[in-house]
């Protein structure tokens, strides 16, 4: 590996003039001035007026921004190969789809031209209803079919784990596209019981159940798709060339060769690399982050790699999760089971990563350095103690191995700042290495974990005695961790009941938790991280009585033990009154009908509230809010954010009358704006007016608040009675009888608190 030598001379080789090229929609877009923190979203939206794409959560959590973004592999093949993704659009930044081509929902079909079949269908199938999450599922479903002409309907299942829809319900929205699948139609053919309609109801009336006419469906035929922009399949002058891009704030790196991102490194220490941006993205958006260098890698051929080496697999850090999938699923499918152990714990850990538009933008390596204490995949990588290769200008190439001491603290790691990770060597196991992992959450699709287990184990040859163990858990802690005393004990043992017991009574002292962990839920946690142990210790004990001569095979019963959540092909009816035939063809009582802005909505024309074009004068209003419950308000200081560039005015309650500044439904005992006491977090304190939400939001935060804590805080109702703080009149009583005297005569008297 080449390593820079002049860092000056490697940094000058970035082109700062380029401008910012790509295609929605088949259109070419070039931006002079692109700024790095733009996400493609506000982009669409505010500089293109391609208003389909909403913005629902800004987290990429429930798909209502969902895009198709095309890109091109030019190392597979000589013609390469241009890869169709699903992707959130509010976390990916406008700089990074430089190259490629994006399609919104806009941009298949429309109701002045044609819909297109994925559109019509979802419209027809009654898949909408408010619509606000409709483009997204279009989009969803439109990046699937150019994936797989006719999926399945796992694979169905699959691509909408990363969309949400609050209002409609799933069961029209998969009726409609499972005409898309293998799996649609009955094989009993005209004889389906679906089609003998009769009295099933019980009533003594006819019921239907066919809510759409599949036959009235344009059909899908993926040839005619639009193609990927030939100007960009053609030339490779947008790939190859190291670039930047730069506002006043923030300066946005493309680095092409692994030299000149270590230069970047040594210079910019803080620089955060990002391949998704689904961490970072959320880190600006909701903690108000600010990264001055951003770093974008996916044009490095060594942190791109993908590479089937002796013993396992190199995976560079770059690799996106949905690719890391794709070949491991393909070693898996040829190589013996034994040998794919590791590989099968994580493709199907990666099943409940996140969605689908996040894995096929999200990074093998920004997980690893994200660092995060509930990761779905740093407990596997721990327990496995896979190695790392990191690389800097000053310490040349250098391994790491995840595993005890890895992680030093919350988000950090044993990686230097100037450092930057290559890749990642994800060994295969043998028949003596087991390996497993599991995942609990509160959802089963797209949701962060409550705890998650991985654990290796190595056997003497052909026996069930434990030669080596590692159990890593996430969730337990402020980083993943080792139960390194619990492993230890276990070293030796039988694989049997005894070694469960004895592992329990281990992890329950060496895996505590305190009363105030972020998380809560202490008992819960702490019981898993025991019923997780169990489950792999069933899934291994299943794999032994089969492989180690005199061993006992588990019981039948036990094995359910070890099972997680298996889905059904989804089967669904809905039977309604059928129409009598005498009724009017003008009268739509009983008739399944489509409602009037179901084509608009698929289309991504329907316009709501935040769809409506702004005015050219147009300002954005941003609150300022208290940050304390109860305390005096000493001085509100705007000076900073009256300084930013395009914020207009402050308004506080000094701009308003007395009159004016109280309000409320019936007595006027509140105010617009608080000025010397709150009384509760989120009060209005004032307003910052400004030319946009970007620019009105930071200025709010930007406003200085001095506060003088109040006391007596008085927070229970302890707190209250000792401090004799009542609601005046109180407290009332209603006294009949003798209470004292009926507390001694009653045959059992119970005492306690009732919170």
């Amino acid at each position: 590996m080449a390593l820079p030598s002049t860092n000056g001379e490697v940094l000058a080789e970035f082109n700062d003039q380029q401008p910012l090229v790509f295609f929605v929609n088949g259109k070419k877009v070039i931006e002079p001035n692109p700024d790095p923190e733009c996400t493609l979203l506000v982009y669409l939206r505010d500089k293109l007026r391609l208003c389909g794409t909403k913005l629902g959560c800004a987290e990429g959590g429930c798909g209502a921004c969902t895009v198709m973004i095309s890109r091109i592999d030019r190392t597979a093949g000589t013609c390469g190969r241009v890869h169709n993704l699903a992707a959130n659009a509010c976390l990916t930044p406008v700089c990074s789809v430089h190259g490629m081509a994006v399609t919104t929902v806009e941009g298949i079909g429309s109701t002045r031209t044609r819909l297109h079949p994925v559109q019509e269908r979802l419209a027809k199938a009654h898949g909408s209803q408010c619509g606000f999450c409709t483009p997204g599922i279009v989009m969803s479903m439109y990046a699937l079919l150019r994936n797989s002409a006719v999926p399945s309907m796992k694979e169905l299942e699959v691509a909408f784990q990363g969309n949400l829809c609050r209002c409609t319900g799933y069961r029209p929205i998969l009726e409609g596209y499972k005409t898309f699948t293998k799996e649609f139609g009955c094989a009993m053919g005209d004889k389906c019981c679906k089609n003998q309609n009769g009295t099933s109801n019980g009533c003594g009336v006819e019921v239907d159940d066919k809510l759409f006419d599949v036959s009235e469906f344009k059909p899908f035929d993926p040839t005619q798709e639009p193609i990927f922009p030939p100007e960009l399949k053609l030339s490779d002058s947008l790939d190859v060339e190291s670039l930047v891009f730069r506002s006043s704030k923030t300066s946005w790196y493309r680095p092409t060769k692994l030299d000149h991102l270590l230069a970047l490194k040594k210079k910019h220490p803080d620089a955060k690399i990002i391949v998704g941006n689904t961490e970072v993205g959320v880190e600006v958006k909701f903690k108000h982050f600010e990264y001055p260098v951003l770093v974008y890698p996916t044009q490095i051929a060594e942190l791109t790699q993908l590479e089937r080496v002796d013993g396992g697999l190199k995976v560079g850090s770059s690799v996106t999760l949905v690719e890391m999938e794709r070949v491991m699923r393909e070693e898996i499918d040829k190589l013996p089971e034994s040998e794919t152990r590791l590989y099968r714990a994580i493709v199907d850990m990666l099943h409940y990563f996140a969605g689908k538009q996040i894995r096929n933008m999200a990074s093998v390596g920004g997980n690893i350095m994200t660092g995060s204490p509930i990761s779905d995949l740093n407990p596997i990588f721990t327990a496995a103690a896979i190695e790392l290769e990191v690389a800097s200008v000053d310490g040349g190439v250098r391994k790491v191995r995840m595993g005890d001491g890895f992680f030093t603290g919350y988000r950090k790691n044993v990686i230097r700042p100037d450092e930057v990770l290559v890749s990642l060597f994800i060994p295969k196991t043998n028949k003596d290495l087991h390996f497993i992992a599991y995942k609990q959450a509160k959802r089963r699709d797209d949701d962060i974990a409550i705890v998650n287990g991985a654990f290796q184990v190595l056997f003497k040859q052909g026996t069930d005695i434990v030669e080596q163990i590692h159990l890593a858990f996430g969730g337990m802690a402020p980083t993943t961790v080792l139960a390194k005393k619990t492993a230890a004990a276990l070293v030796g043992q039988k694989w049997d009941k005894a070694l469960v017991e004895k592992a329990n009574d281990l992890m329950v002292e060496e895996l505590p938790l305190s009363p105030s962990a972020p998380g809560g839920m202490i008992p819960y946690r702490r019981s898993l991280t025991l019923s997780l142990f169990f489950k792999a210790y069933i899934a291994i004990s299943e794999v032994l009585g089969n492989t180690v001569t005199g061993r006992e095979p588990i019981q039948d019963r036990e094995k359910s033990g070890a099972n997680t959540f298996h889905t059904l092909v989804p089967k669904s009816a809905q039977l309604f009154e059928k129409v009598a035939t005498d009724q009017p063809i003008t009268d739509p009582i009983r008739r399944p009908q489509v409602h009037a802005s179901a084509f608009k909505q698929v289309t991504g024309e329907a316009v709501y509230c935040d769809d409506i074009p702004k005015y050219s004068n147009e300002l954005y209003l941003a609150l300022v809010i208290s940050s304390k419950a109860h305390a005096k308000v000493l001085s509100i200081d705007p000076a900073e954010a009256l300084a930013m560039d395009g914020v207009h005015r402050f308004f506080s309650a000094d701009d308003l009358c007395s009159e004016g500044n109280s309000c409320g439904p019936v007595f006027h005992d509140e105010f617009v704006f608080w000025k010397d006491v709150v009384t509760s977090q989120g009060q209005l304190l004032g307003a910052i007016v400004a030319e946009n939400q970007s620019i009105a939001q930071k200025a709010a935060r930007k406003v200085k608040i001095a506060y003088e804590e109040l006391t007596p805080v008085i927070v229970t109702i302890e707190d209250a009675i000792a401090k004799g703080s009542y609601y005046p009149g109180y407290p009332k009583s209603i006294v009949q009888g003798d209470i004292e005297q009926g507390f001694k005569q009653a045959y059992k008297i119970v005492e306690g608190d009732c919170r």
